[in-house]
């Protein structure tokens, strides 16, 4: 792991924290400029009620990945994101949940 790939995960960090979302059961890393995240995606406090984001009950919807999958792109030095958590895939521009 390069220092660059240890700053993009602190700032990964920063983008979950800033969001709530649960680290528990959810692990994340970098590698030459591309960041894997895996695992369950939930969230530590509840999400203000948007009726417009069909949420799961964990209160993740695809708007929230949608977000998350926009902040973390946009950490310099972050090339792509790979998404593997468990109920979601990414589907060109959107989010779809799946089987949980």
């Amino acid at each position: 792991m390069t220092v660059e790939d240890l700053a993009v995960n602190r700032q990964v960090r920063t983008v979950f924290a800033r969001n709530w979302v649960n680290l528990q059961r959810l692990d994340y890393s970098s590698v030459h400029g591309t960041v894997y995240v895996r695992g369950r995606m939930a969230v530590l406090h509840p999400l203000p009620p948007d009726p417009t984001d069909e949420r799961d009950r964990t209160g993740i919807g695809p708007k929230f990945m949608l977000l998350l999958d926009k902040e973390i792109k946009k950490i310099p030095g972050v090339r792509g994101v790979n998404w593997q958590v468990d109920g979601w895939q990414r589907i060109g521009a959107s989010w779809v949940q799946h089987g949980m």
